[in-house]
């Protein structure tokens, strides 16, 4: 079960929120008249890699269910499974499960991979996901916020932020390796 954890998290971390933030270079990059042809060959490699990877992902998801069921045979998880997916929360558990699907499978479409408007309003989806909304809003509202905020050590998150933009370039270099390796699969298996 921990595999599929761990590959679910690698498409989250490492797939989607990379294009999430991938694309505004990328829509950036169709003014400049130079690198405008490169960056739009990019930007459809990116989007043919998107589409595959929210199908891979939700086949991901399924196969976790169903190993969970027909090879676990734990009755704990079953009937919490269960519970989650009939109870009165279904419509939510439902679209986390889901979710990726929904927000990647537009990319077919040349209306949303070429118009700048939808591209921008879809990037708060692929950064981040219906769960940590959830958890964001839920944490808000029943106020699990530090009693003090002198709790909060400060000198922990100083010594973070440097490498942010570090951890972003590589994130970022990463994800065009990907795509360049499926845009070659892709061209290999055309051949």
């Amino acid at each position: 079960m921990d595999v599929f954890r761990v590959i679910l998290e690698f498409f989250r971390t490492d797939i989607f929120i990379s294009f999430g933030l991938l694309t505004i270079p990328l829509l950036i990059g169709r003014f400049i008249p130079k690198i405008k042809d490169t960056v739009s060959k990019i930007d459809e490699a990116a989007c043919r890699f998107i589409i595959f990877s929210g199908i891979i992902y939700t086949v991901t998801i399924l196969l976790s269910y169903a190993y969970l069921f027909l090879v676990i045979l734990d009755s704990n998880n079953e009937y919490a499974i269960t519970n989650r997916a009939t109870g009165p929360y279904a419509w939510a558990y439902w679209l986390m499960m889901f979710s990726w699907l929904f927000i990647t499978q537009p990319f077919r479409f040349k209306l949303v991979r070429k118009n700048i408007l939808i591209r921008l309003i879809s990037i708060p989806f692929f950064l981040i996901t219906l769960e940590q909304y959830i958890i964001l809003i839920t944490s808000i509202h029943r106020d699990y916020l530090p009693i003090k905020w002198s709790d909060i050590d400060l000198g922990v998150i100083l010594n973070v932020a440097p490498y942010w933009p570090l951890h972003l370039i590589l994130k970022l270099a990463i994800f065009i390796g990907y795509v360049f390796i499926f845009q070659w699969i892709h061209q290999k298996r055309i051949k």
